[in-house]
Order: structure tokens, then C-alpha cells, then sequence
């Protein structure tokens, strides 16, 4: 007689629809996730490629720490109907008024998601869900089951308010101009329920949230940001060809257009110029963390860029570091440099990124948490985020009408060199950005967040 299989031991499950395994919004599942598992949950974490469907370059899972086990809760084989195109021709409807459950053609895929979702629910015994970013029209169909399988899964188990639903990027900070328009009639906002903790990263944020789906409960969890676990056994500007006597900025984010690092390219030209005027020998190099395949147009033009402004062997194209994640431990690493192995050699942290695109902006916070000095645009959310937290900084003032071609202020280039080459200056700087993130952005206080939402689970 066969017995039974021995359930699945108790699981935290990770669902991040972003499909960038480098970026800021999986880090911050791996953050929340890590620290929820504590002694007795395993974690599981999704990635996103089956939701963004050939959207986002797969990356592989190499990029998890050894803790988190690589997971498709869709499974090796999609429903009948779940297609790229089908979620796009989704998309297009959500964004013109009309929600998914008004939509008929789409309803059977919808079912039939559901019904993997909840499957993969029970096989692995899910205990807490974290969801990143679901709540963006990118895959409404996706997030239509989702919501349908929380609900069946929670009452079915008996669960309470098990599910963390976080949004980094909503529709007012990801490029409005492609989700829609307020009050967003096809886009299903947050309800209240008996299963979701709704949470956003900003106050910014949560005002326009509880504008838009007035009656809910939403948390603030902002984004949290520690210093790496290891460090390589070698040099990362050896192995870049880049001379101990240079400056050294770090870009660390994606190659797209939505992060402007032509602003970047245009501000290395003068700051190299200013130090040349003034009697400085020393280069200034730039590395870009970021894989280079996500846009090859836009890489491609940015290459251009490089030869136009006589910049070329200035600027490195590092296509991929890992991240600065939780625990990138040796295994994970693989002889490969971290985000947090390219801020431990730079003088200078870079965020010239577009207005309206940022939820958040990880860069500013990792470089205040790594003791480097960063400057940033003064995108939207700059200012509650890291303004009113009294981080100090150059700012490189925008608006929604900016471009990144415009020309760099002087007193912004003025400011950048002092940065890079003042040296008391720069630690005053770095004392006083320290203390700020040890106060508002500790991996203590979103521990002790997470465990006042589940006390139920982890006690």
C-alpha cells in the first residue's frame, strides 16, 4: 500500500510582477521574504517571467541568495488562452475603461489561472504570499486570478490576513501616459478583505492610493537597505581596467530609456572638462551596472552617444551586476561582482533618472547605506522620499517636460566635482546620509513592521 506524501513544510512565497531579476522591486521581495521565513518557513520567489511573457529579458535565477528557492507557480505549461498577445489585447481594454471581469473572451483563462494558482498554493503550503507590483494593468489577467485565488485559497485554509500586497510603481508614477488616466475605470483597485495587508512605499503614494480606492487599510513599508553579506577576493575596477587614480561613478540601474543615463553620459563630459580646467589629471570613469540586451536600441544610440562626446574608454557597460540583495553569499556570486562590490570602490553614486517613472529609487538609499555620496534628479517622488528624511545631496532640478538631452546647469557640474573631489566635504556627507538611513531605512524597523502584520503566522 503506497502511502501518503508528507505535506509540503510551511512556505513564504514571493510573486514579483517586475520579471527584472536585478531590480530594486525584487530585492525587496527577497527583503520582506527573508525576513518573514525566521526558523521554520521556507521561501519560494517567482521572478516574474511568466507574467511578463518575453516583456523582460530572462535573466535566469542565479540572482537569488541560497535561501530562496526558485519557483513558476504557473507551472512548466501555461493555460490554453495565456499568451503575450492575449495579455496585451488585456492591456489595451484595462487602460481604455473596461476591467477584465466585464470581458468575456477572457474569462475561461482567467478561470484556468486561478486554478494553477491555487494548486501551487496548496502543493507548497503557503502560509504568507508576498506580491510585488500587482496592481499595474501590465498583465491584468494575471492579477484578476491572483485576487480570485487568494480569496478560494484563504477560505478554503481557513487563513486570515496572510497576503503582503505591495505596490512600488502605481499607475501615477510608472509612466501614466501608459497606464491610463485617473480615476483609471478598468484598472481593479485595492478592496477591503479578509486576507490582503495592502502597502505602498511612500506617504506620496498612499495619499493617491486611498484617493483613488478610498476604504481600504494601506501600510507604508518603505524600501530598506544594508551593506553586503561578503566581498569579492578581487579588485572590480582591476578587472574593469579602470586606474585606482580615477574618479569612479556608479550608475546602478537598467539600460532604458525611462532612466535617461544619457544625462549621465552629458554630465561625464563636463565634469571631465571642469577637472581638465582646473588643473586636474585625474579620469573620470562611469559604470553601468545594468544588462545591456534589455533595449538594444537604446544602447545602441547610447553607444553613439559615448563616441559624439569623445568619452568611449571612460565608460563601462558592467551588463549585469548581481544585486545588492539581502544575501548574496560566495555560492551565489559565482565569481561575479554585486552593486554592492562596484559602490565599495566608487567615489560617486549616480540617479539622473526621468520625472515621472521612479516609485521609489533604490540608488540613493544603497550609496547613503554603502558611505558614498550620490547626487539624483529631483523626479517626483524624490522629495517625500529622501527630501523630507534630510538626505543631503546634489540635485539636478526636472519636471514632467524634461529631457535628458537638455544641457547640465553649471552649478550642477560645479557641485558634482566638488563631491568628487573635496575630500572633508564628502564626509560630511557621508556621516550625515548614514544616519539618515540607519533612521528611516533599517532592515530593525521593517522586521519589526512585517511581524506586527503576521503575528498570527509567526507566533
Amino acid at each position: 500500500m503506497c502511502s501518503a506524501k508528507a505535506p509540503a513544510p510551511p512556505t513564504v512565497l514571493g510573486i514579483s510582477f517586475d520579471g527584472f531579476a536585478i531590480s530594486g522591486i525584487v530585492i525587496e521581495m527577497l527583503h520582506a521574504t527573508g525576513v518573514l521565513r525566521g526558523e521554520r518557513l521556507r521561501v519560494l520567489c517567482d521572478l516574474g517571467y511568466d507574467i511578463t511573457l518575453g516583456r523582460t529579458p530572462d535573466l535566469g535565477w542565479d540572482y537569488l541568495p541560497a535561501w530562496a528557492l526558485p519557483v513558476c507557480v504557473l507551472g512548466d505549461k501555461h493555460p490554453a488562452g495565456y499568451t503575450g498577445e492575449a495579455v496585451e489585447a488585456a492591456r489595451e481594454l484595462v487602460v481604455a475603461g473596461t476591467p477584465v471581469a466585464a470581458a468575456r473572451e477572457f474569462r475561461e483563462t482567467c478561470r484556468a489561472l486561478t486554478a494553477v494558482l491555487v494548486g501551487t498554493f496548496t502543493r507548497e503550503n503557503v502560509r504568507i504570499l508576498v506580491v510585488e507590483n500587482g496592481t499595474l494593468p501590465d498583465n491584468p489577467l494575471f492579477t484578476e486570478a491572483l485576487y480570485d485565488a487568494i480569496a478560494e485559497y484563504g477560505a478554503t485554509q481557513g487563513l486570515g490576513k496572510f497576503v503582503l500586497w505591495r505596490d512600488h510603481d502605481l499607475m501615477w508614477s510608472s509612466e501614466p501616459h501608459f497606464h491610463g488616466t485617473y480615476p483609471y475605470p478598468g484598472i481593479r483597485p485595492p478592496t477591503p478583505g479578509k486576507h490582503i495587508h495592502y502597502a505602498v512605499t511612500t506617504d506620496w503614494m498612499r495619499r493617491r492610493l486611498l484617493a483613488w480606492a478610498p476604504g481600504i487599510t494601506c501600510h507604508v513599508i518603505p524600501c530598506r537597505f544594508t551593506t553586503p553579506l561578503s566581498a569579492p577576493d578581487r579588485s572590480l575596477r582591476a578587472a574593469y581596467g579602470i586606474p585606482e587614480s580615477a574618479y569612479l561613478v556608479a550608475r546602478c540601474t537598467r539600460v532604458a530609456p525611462q532612466k535617461s543615463i544619457e544625462r549621465d553620459l552629458r554630465l561625464l563630459h563636463q565634469v571631465q572638462l571642469r577637472l581638465q580646467a582646473s588643473g586636474n589629471a585625474r579620469k573620470v570613469f562611469l559604470i553601468v551596472a545594468g544588462p545591456t540586451g534589455e533595449d538594444p536600441e537604446e544602447f545602441r544610440r547610447l553607444r553613439a552617444l559615448e563616441q559624439e562626446l569623445a568619452i568611449a574608454g571612460q565608460v563601462v557597460w558592467a551588463d549585469g551586476l548581481l544585486p545588492m540583495a539581502l544575501a548574496i553569499d560566495p555560492p551565489a556570486r559565482k565569481g561575479r561582482f554585486t552593486v554592492g562590490d562596484l559602490l565599495a570602490e566608487a567615489d560617486l553614486s549616480s540617479f539622473l533618472t526621468t520625472f515621472d517613472y521612479e516609485g521609489f529609487g533604490m540608488p540613493p538609499g544603497e550609496a547613503m547605506a554603502m558611505g558614498v555620496p550620490y547626487i539624483a534628479t529631483t523626479y517626483e517622488v524624490y522629495p517625500d522620499l529622501y527630501g523630507t528624511r534630510g538626505a543631503v545631496a546634489p540635485l539636478l532640478p526636472i519636471d514632467a517636460t524634461s529631457s535628458p538631452a537638455d544641457p547640465i546647469p553649471d552649478f550642477f557640474v560645479e557641485w558634482t566635482v566638488r563631491v568628487l573631489t573635496d575630500g572633508a566635504y564628502r564626509e560630511e556627507i557621508v556621516r550625515h546620509n548614514r544616519a539618515v538611513v540607519q533612521r528611516f531605512f533599517s532592515m530593525d524597523a521593517l522586521e519589526r513592521q512585517l511581524r506586527e502584520l503576521f503575528a498570527d503566522t509567526l507566533g
